[in-house]
């Protein structure tokens, strides 16, 4: 009985696992995203600013 029952528990332990890495793995792409907006946001207002005649 023992032994079925630790069988039955592993497939539960690698699931958590895998949904453990994907969750992290979401979660650095999008700060990776928003990194990269940031980024992106702060180049377009720097060239408007430039472009921009100031009299």
């Amino acid at each position: 009985m023992k032994v079925i029952k630790l069988r039955s528990k592993t497939p539960r332990i690698a699931k958590h696992l895998t949904t453990a890495a994907t969750r992290r793995k979401r979660l650095s792409s999008n700060i990776r995203k928003k990194i990269l907006w940031r980024q992106r946001s702060c180049i377009l207002t720097a060239t408007a600013e430039h472009s921009s005649p100031s009299y």
